[in-house]
C-alpha cells in the first residue's frame, strides 16, 4: 500500500473508533433510566396542624441561645425548654425513659417490642444562634404568625421546626396506640451552633456507647432541596447528607518589628498577612471526586434531560469539564469538589497609630472526604512559606460515608418520595456541620435530611434576619416524620 493509502486507512480506523466510542456513550446514556419514579404524595396522615403551629411558636419564645461568649450565662431558657417539653408532650414523657446529659442535653428512649433489633435514632438540637433585633420585621423571639401563614422567629427553620415536627409525629403515634418494633431514641443536643465547642452531642454518644447501645440508623438535620432545573432535571431534588465535610479553624500568624505609624518600614506584619490571605483565596486546593459525589451523579443522572444527562451519565469521560463547571457555577457546587478556605477574622494593633509586631488571621476550612486537617495545614505551609506561621486550632476531620444501598437509606428515600410530590432523591456530601458527625461510633448509617422545601429566599434567612417558616411546611414535615417513624421503627 502506498503511504497515502495507509494514511487513509489509519484515518478511517480512527474515525470509526471515535464514532463507536460516542455511540457507546449514547447507548449508555439511553440505558440509564430511573429506578424510582417521582410521583404524588401517598397516604398522608391527618395531623393536628394547629397544635403543631402553636407548639412551634411556644418553642421559639424560649430564647435558647447557645451558652457561649456573650450568652455564657443563658442557662434558664434551657431549663425552661426542658420543662416545656415535659408539659407539651405528655404521652412521650409518660412512655419514655428520659436522661439529662451534660446538664442540658436530653435523651428520650421508647422501648421497642423486639429487643434483638438495633435502635433507631432521630436528632435535633435545642440551641439557636443569637438574634439581635436590628433588621427584623418582628421580634425574633415573639414567634409572630402573619396573615400569609409565616411564623417569624429565631429557630423557625434552624431547627426548632424540625424538632417540633418530630415530637408531634411521636405524640401522634403514641396517641394512636402505636408501639415501635425497635427502640426509638430522640437525642437533643444543647450546643450544636457554636461549632467545634460541642459538648452535648459528644457526651450523648459516649453515654450511649458506654451502655452498649447500637443504632440501625441515625437521622439528623441537613441535606438540601433544590430546583432540579439547575441540573436539567424536571423535578424537585432532595439531597440526603450521607457524610459531611470536616471543618475547623487555623490561624495565620506573621511576626515582624512594629513601631510608630509615623515611621513605617514595609513590608509590615499586616502587609505580609494581607498578601498571605489573598494568596489563600486565589490558590485553593485541588478538586477531586469523592465516592459520595459519584453516588450523587449516579442517582441523579437517570432523571436528567438532554446534554445534562449525557454528561452526568458519562462523568468519567467529561470529568475535567464537570470539575470546571462545578468550581465556577456556584459556591455550593465548588464546595462539593474541593476543600475550601474562608478568611473570617483579623487581629492586629490595638491602636490606630501603632504598627503591630504580630498580625493574625483566622481561616475557617471545610475538608472534603479523602483529606484531613493535617493535609490542609501542610498545603498552606507549602503555599505560604516560612514567613507565615500556620497553626491548627479546633477541627474535626470528614465523617465516614454511610452505605447508600442499605435498607435504612432506601426506606428514608421512599418516605421522602411518598411524602412530597414530584421529587427525586440522591445522596450527597453535606458541606456544613451537624451533630450527626459524632454518631458514627453507634452506627455506619448516619443520614442528614430536613423535610422542608423552602425557597432560596427563605433558606438565606437561616442564621440571618427574618428567619421564618410557613405553616404548610411544618404540617408537611410532621407528616414526613409520621411516615418515617412508621416505616423505619
Amino acid at each position: 500500500m502506498s503511504p497515502s493509502e495507509i494514511g487513509g486507512l489509519v484515518g478511517g480506523i480512527i474515525a470509526a473508533v471515535i464514532v463507536i466510542f460516542f455511540a457507546a456513550l449514547v447507548i449508555r446514556t439511553a440505558l440509564n433510566r430511573p429506578k424510582v419514579a417521582p410521583g404524588k404524595a401517598q397516604d398522608l396522615p391527618a395531623i393536628d396542624k394547629d397544635a403543631a403551629v402553636r407548639h412551634l411558636r411556644e418553642a421559639i419564645r424560649i430564647p435558647t441561645v447557645s451558652m457561649v461568649e456573650d450568652y455564657a450565662d443563658n442557662v434558664q431558657p434551657f431549663i425552661d425548654y426542658r420543662n416545656w417539653l415535659e408539659k407539651t408532650y405528655p404521652l412521650l414523657n409518660a412512655a419514655a425513659e428520659r436522661e439529662i446529659i451534660a446538664d442540658y442535653s436530653i435523651i428520650y428512649r421508647l422501648k421497642g417490642t423486639d429487643p434483638s433489633l438495633k435502635g433507631g435514632c432521630f436528632l435535633s438540637h435545642i440551641d439557636v444562634v443569637p438574634a439581635p433585633k436590628d433588621g427584623w420585621e418582628y421580634d425574633p423571639f415573639e414567634a409572630v404568625l402573619t396573615d400569609d401563614g409565616y411564623i417569624y422567629g429565631r429557630g423557625a427553620q434552624d431547627m426548632k421546626s424540625h424538632m417540633i415536627a418530630l415530637l408531634e409525629a411521636v405524640e401522634y403515634h403514641l396517641a394512636h396506640g402505636r408501639k415501635f418494633v425497635r427502640d426509638l431514641y430522640l437525642c437533643f443536643g444543647h450546643d450544636e451552633e457554636p461549632g467545634n465547642s460541642i459538648v452535648g452531642a459528644s457526651s450523648i454518644v459516649r453515654h450511649l456507647k458506654a451502655k452498649g447501645v447500637e443504632m440501625e440508623f441515625v437521622i439528623d438535620e441537613g441535606g438540601t432541596v433544590l430546583d432540579g432545573k439547575l441540573l436539567g432535571i424536571p423535578h424537585t431534588v432532595a439531597l440526603i447528607g450521607a457524610c459531611e465535610k470536616g471543618n475547623g479553624d487555623l490561624e495565620l500568624v506573621v511576626r515582624k518589628s512594629g513601631g510608630h505609624a509615623s515611621n513605617p518600614k514595609p513590608p509590615t506584619a499586616v502587609g505580609l498577612l494581607s498578601a498571605a490571605v489573598e494568596k489563600v483565596e486565589k490558590h485553593p486546593m485541588k478538586t477531586r471526586w469523592t465516592n459520595m459525589t459519584k453516588e450523587t451523579f449516579k442517582s441523579l443522572s437517570p432523571y436528567c434531560k438532554g446534554a445534562f444527562k449525557f454528561i452526568l451519565t458519562n462523568r468519567d469521560v467529561f470529568s475535567p469539564l464537570l470539575k470546571f463547571v462545578f468550581t465556577k457555577a456556584a459556591p455550593m457546587t465548588n464546595a462539593l469538589v474541593r476543600s475550601t478556605f474562608a478568611p473570617t477574622m483579623l487581629w492586629g494593633s490595638d491602636a490606630r497609630n501603632v504598627i503591630p509586631k504580630e498580625a493574625r488571621a483566622n481561616i475557617n476550612f471545610r475538608i472534603i472526604t479523602g483529606e484531613t486537617a493535617q493535609d490542609v495545614k501542610s498545603y498552606l505551609n507549602k503555599l505560604l512559606g516560612d514567613k507565615v506561621e500556620v497553626n491548627l486550632q479546633t477541627y474535626s476531620d470528614p465523617s465516614p460515608e454511610a452505605d447508600v444501598h442499605c435498607e435504612a437509606y432506601e426506606r428514608l428515600r421512599d418516605t421522602i418520595v411518598n411524602t412530597f410530590d414530584d421529587i427525586v432523591v440522591a445522596p450527597y456530601m453535606f458541606i456544613a456541620a451537624s451533630d450527626a458527625r459524632f454518631y458514627n461510633p453507634l452506627t455506619d448509617n448516619v443520614f442528614r435530611f430536613g423535610p422542608f422545601i423552602n425557597t432560596l429566599d427563605d433558606q438565606s434567612r437561616i442564621h440571618g434576619v427574618n428567619e421564618r417558616l410557613h405553616v404548610d411546611q411544618l404540617e408537611k414535615a410532621t407528616q414526613f416524620f409520621v411516615k418515617c417513624l412508621d416505616s423505619m421503627c
